[in-house]
């Protein structure tokens, strides 16, 4: 198989909820990071990123990095909650890549949904996209790990979400108090003069 190919199939037949053993995400690490990363510059892409009012103009690259830190803030803290979550009970003995099986599940849901978006379809059009993602990342924990039924395994995906958010918050709002105290100020309203100095 090509480079990619292992990650490319085991994410579509993920997306179609077929059950997958751990063994099918012993790929290469590289190509989750990159997975992920994909996702977080479609989700930077987002015309709506920084669509508040009193937000300032952020340059494109700037709104990229943004999408990509969020976006590994928020993997890494549902990998670590869902590391915890599916040990309990004896349910998972830690064997396997829970890594490349959590990038492999968002992989094509993920990638969709956040493409749609860039692409200036509204948020709430592509909520039933980003709901069956969590179904997928269900079902794809379901299937790895035998003991852990699908309500088992959502509930730890959706408790993982709260501090997930949190953490993607935490990265905006720093870049928010860092262009506050840079000063870097919004464009001033189309028809409008700026402020001349002195």
């Amino acid at each position: 198989m090509a480079i990619g190919d292992v990650m490319i199939s085991s994410s579509f037949s993920l997306f179609l909820l077929r059950d997958l053993p751990f063994s099918r995400f012993d790929f290469p690490r590289w190509q989750s990071v990159l997975a992920i990363t994909l996702i977080g510059l479609l989700i930077g892409l987002d015309p709506n990123l920084w669509s508040a009012p009193d937000m300032p103009a952020v340059p494109m690259w700037l709104s990229l990095c943004v999408g990509v830190l969020s976006t590994w803030a928020a993997f890494l803290v549902i990998v670590g909650v869902l590391r915890w979550w599916m040990k309990r009970g004896g349910r998972w003995d830690g064997q396997g890549d829970l890594v490349n099986l959590v990038a492999a599940s968002w992989l094509i849901a993920d990638v969709l949904g956040a493409g749609l978006v860039a692409l200036g379809v509204p948020p709430l059009f592509t909520l039933p996209l980003w709901l069956y993602s969590v179904w997928v990342g269900g079902n794809a924990l379901s299937g790895a790990i035998p003991k852990a039924g699908l309500g088992y395994s959502i509930g730890g995906i959706v408790i993982g979400l709260i501090p997930a958010m949190l953490a993607a918050g935490v990265v905006f709002a720093v870049v928010g108090i860092v262009l506050a105290v840079l000063g870097i100020a919004p464009p001033p309203p189309p028809g409008v003069e700026p402020e001349r100095m002195g």
